[in-house]
């Protein structure tokens, strides 16, 4: 199963192809802060308050790790060549393995975007007179984001096997997250905060303006989708396959 596990992580960054998820993976914290010009307003925070809301974007990773776990998986569908996979290697460790790699390349991903980010910051808080300051709150941000992109990875990588379209799943994880449950987190923040991509954030900012769920709830809700679309995405494809 390692090998498998390591193939599929080779073949998920390999290629030009991989080049939108490297730009989805740095599009999603930007698009958080810049859909709130109030982030700047760093006025009366100190160094580590200012920090910490400048790292806050790093928590909607997750909803990138979620086409990143998707993309080795519809990306053999788009070219048609998953039969083949399937036939060669056999589906548990096909459908394994690219579940464990998705979840290993999307957080390999997010530590190299929390890295540029935070030096980003760094030279944002320069020009208010502040220091970056890394705090307990920051280090459990970054934790929380972590866990988060492994979690949304599963959960990308598992409609991608339900879909088996690469342009259905793009859709869901990302045109949903960012235009249907945004706009429920401003209008209806208590439904929002139950849907996948907003649990899976709330690990890294639990009770985000007091609009997301706090971490323990949430956690229990981002691996109730975990598993639910895990068990619903090999109970399809088993089905297909036999």
């Amino acid at each position: 199963m390692s090998s498998a596990i390591r193939s599929e992580a080779l073949r998920a960054m390999s290629g030009l192809s991989i080049l939108p998820v490297y730009f989805i993976a740095i599009l999603m914290p930007l698009f958080v802060l810049f859909s709130d010009g109030s982030r700047f307003d760093l006025a009366g925070l100190d160094a580590g308050a200012a920090t910490v809301r400048l790292l806050e974007p790093l928590a909607w990773s997750a909803v990138a790790a979620a086409f990143v776990g998707a993309y080795g998986v519809t990306r053999e569908y788009y070219y048609g060549s998953m039969d083949r996979t399937l036939t060669g290697v056999g589906f548990r460790r096909v459908f394994t393995g690219k579940l464990a790699a998705g979840a290993i390349v999307a957080v390999a991903l997010s530590s190299c975007i929390m890295v540029l980010w935070t030096v980003g910051v760094h030279f944002i808080l320069i020009q208010d007179g502040l220091a970056l300051a890394l705090t307990t709150d920051a280090w459990r941000m970054y934790a929380g984001a972590l866990l988060g992109a492994a979690l949304g990875a599963l959960v990308g990588g598992a409609i991608g096997w339900i879909t088996r379209n690469y342009y259905v799943t793009a859709a869901l994880v990302l045109a949903v997250p960012m235009a249907v449950e945004f706009a429920l987190l401003r209008s209806a923040p208590e439904v929002a905060r139950f849907s996948p991509g907003l649990a899976l954030a709330a690990l890294s900012v639990p009770g985000y303006q007091d609009r997301l769920l706090e971490f323990v709830p949430a956690l229990g809700v981002a691996l109730a989708w975990t598993l639910g679309l895990v068990a619903l995405a090999w109970h399809r494809r088993r089905r297909a396959v036999a």
